[in-house]
């Protein structure tokens, strides 16, 4: 069991170390290069929620672009720090910690890499760090934490129900 445990420790953390790659690599993007990524982002979800874009006047669509921006970064922010969180505690599960401490663990790791991934930014060009940022970050973290926290209870009761069924 010991070996088993050891095994998926390893996976959970080769995946953590993994999505922290990608966090870093978004991060190195200098401020144009994720300006145009979050531009095409932004475009297509204004083309999809508003029908009725191409018809706007050019000052209408430039404010509705800037509204959806804003939503598009904060929400990636948000996001990828979710799937860190939800790795993370992936990674926690396989030690025999209190439920408690795991989150504690899960979300300081999860805050701390926030925080230097705001650091890593004042390296790349047109980029700054945020606090607020850290903020969404770290809340984006702990949503993770806690619907991986309802993923194992939901699995944790079919178990039970399945074994009590056997019975």
């Amino acid at each position: 069991m010991q070996r088993q445990w050891t095994k998926q420790r390893m996976i959970w953390l080769l995946l953590v170390v993994l999505w922290m790659g990608v966090i870093f690599f978004f991060s190195s993007q200098n401020g144009e290069e994720s300006s145009n990524l979050s531009g095409g982002i932004t475009e297509f979800f204004a083309h999809l929620f508003h029908p009725n874009f191409e018809e706007l006047s050019e000052m209408e669509q430039q404010k509705l672009l800037g509204q959806f921006s804003y939503l598009i970064r904060k929400g990636a922010h948000f996001s990828e720090y979710a799937i860190l969180g939800m790795l993370l505690t992936g990674w926690s599960r396989t030690f025999k910690w209190n439920k408690w401490i795991q989150g504690g663990v899960c979300w300081g790791i999860g805050t701390l890499y926030a925080m230097s991934d705001e650091f890593h930014q004042m390296f790349s060009d047109g980029r700054s760090p945020q606090i607020f940022d850290v903020c969404i970050d770290s809340s984006g973290v702990l949503f993770g934490i806690l619907a991986m926290g309802v993923v194992y209870a939901i699995m944790t009761l079919i178990c039970q129900h399945n074994k009590a069924r056997k019975i």
